[in-house]
Parts: structure tokens; C-alpha cells; sequence
């Protein structure tokens, strides 16, 4: 019987001495993962979040245009930079429906128009239109990015995982950073918007001012399309007109 209980002390004191000799390794890169996190190798944030669980985040960097989304493990962290103009929604989910989204208005129209995919599945990716439910209780609030790239289009971050009433102060504290969070990306959604209509304009100003010799009705058809479809004003329309009447 004492020969028995000797095993079993050595079985233990060999378990315990591995995790003792582990440990200072483990503690080594958790401190490493958080430094990296906090830091951010290669990016400097002017705003960062990460979500409830600790697993995702996102940071931005205003003045180079770039977001960065974060993917964190056990001991490692994972860092995805993006132009602002990646981002092709942004929507929150209050127990898997979605409350608000916000889309990407030009890749949208373009990929109509252009027969853009993503994923090569033959769809836009896409989501539910906004919905509302009848409990007063929420378990879960999660904001979703989707960005334009085949692996891995969506990211997902965590701000409440745990049941709270909808007056509690849990419940709005978590909605409160999620909306804050999907505002911030709804500014740069609609700046990259921009852009993209600026880019566009220019594009079909410089090839109606380059087009070969056509008859001046053509030309009139031609740019009361693009009037219809949002890619002139009603302004550059009167004045690309007024030139092909001189």
C-alpha cells in the first residue's frame, strides 16, 4: 500500500514541478499579448476598443485613413490593417437581430452595376433590415463589421455577453459603446462614400470633356443617364450641356 502511495506522490510532485516550470513562460507571453494589445505593433491609434470578451476590437488611425481590426487568442493577438474604404457595413445585433446598419453605399451601387462578388458566391454579402423584439431582457450585444476581403469578411466584437433588462444599467452602458462604436464607423463609411462619388465625377467629367465627336443629342442622352444615376449634379449637368450647345 506505501509503495502505491509513493506513485502517486511522485505522479504529483513531477505534475505539479511542469506547471511551476511553465508558468514563468506562459506569464512571459500573456504579458507579451498584453503589451501588443495595448501598444499595437505597426499602428498608431487614435481610438481603439476592445469587446466584452476580450477576443476582438478595432482601432483607428484618423489621419492615415486605416482601421485595424484586432483578433485576440489565449496568448496571441492578431492585427488586420484596413483603408477606411474596406469597410462595407456596419451593423449591431441585439441577441442575433439587427437594431441599426449602416452600408457602403458606392461599393454597393458599384458591385450592381459591375457585377462585383464577394467570395466568388455569385451575392453581395448583405444583412437583415432592422427589427425590433418584444423582451425587456438582452442577453447578448455584438456589433458586425463586414469588409471587403474573401477570408474572413466579418468581424464580429462582443460589448455585453450576460442577460440584462433593457433599463438596467448594464444593458446601457454596452448599447452605448456599441452605438458610439458603430456612429464612429458610419462617419467613415460615409467619408469613403464621398470619395468614392468626388473620384466618380471627376471620371465622367474628364471622359465627357475627352469623348469623340458624337452628335449633340447622344451627348444630352448621355449625361441625362448619368444625372439619373447620382454621377453628375444638377450643376455640372447644366454646365456640361451648355458646353455642347456653344
Amino acid at each position: 500500500m506505501d509503495f502505491f502511495v509513493w506513485i502517486i506522490l511522485i505522479v504529483v510532485g513531477i505534475f505539479v514541478f511542469e506547471i511551476i516550470k511553465v508558468a514563468p513562460t506562459t506569464n512571459k507571453m500573456i504579458k507579451a499579448k498584453e503589451k501588443r494589445l495595448a501598444n499595437l505593433d505597426g499602428f498608431d491609434p487614435s481610438q481603439k476598443v476592445m469587446g466584452n470578451d476580450g477576443n476582438s476590437g478595432i482601432a483607428i488611425n484618423e489621419s492615415e485613413k486605416k482601421v485595424c481590426l484586432i483578433t485576440s487568442s489565449m496568448l496571441n493577438v492578431d492585427l488586420d490593417i484596413l483603408a477606411y474604404g474596406d469597410i462595407l457595413s456596419s451593423e449591431i445585433f441585439e441577441d442575433g437581430v439587427t437594431i441599426t446598419k449602416t452600408d457602403r453605399e458606392s461599393q454597393i451601387r458599384g458591385a450592381l452595376i459591375g457585377g462585383l462578388v464577394l467570395g466568388g458566391a455569385g451575392a453581395i454579402i448583405g444583412g437583415l433590415s432592422g427589427k425590433t423584439t418584444s423582451s425587456n431582457k438582452v442577453k447578448r450585444i455584438d456589433l458586425r463589421i463586414t469588409v471587403n476581403r474573401t477570408n474572413n469578411p466579418i468581424h464580429d466584437i462582443n460589448f455585453m455577453n450576460e442577460e440584462s433588462k433593457k433599463n438596467g444599467s448594464r444593458y446601457k452602458k454596452a448599447m452605448e459603446h456599441a452605438r458610439y462604436w458603430h456612429a464612429l464607423l458610419t462617419v467613415l463609411i460615409k467619408r469613403a462614400d464621398s470619395e468614392d462619388i468626388a473620384k466618380e465625377r471627376k471620371l465622367v467629367k474628364d471622359k465627357t470633356d475627352l469623348s469623340p465627336n458624337r452628335s449633340i443629342t447622344d451627348e444630352i442622352t448621355k449625361l441625362s443617364e448619368l444625372l439619373k444615376q447620382g454621377l453628375l449634379t444638377d450643376e455640372e449637368f447644366k454646365a456640361q450641356k451648355a458646353k455642347l450647345l456653344k
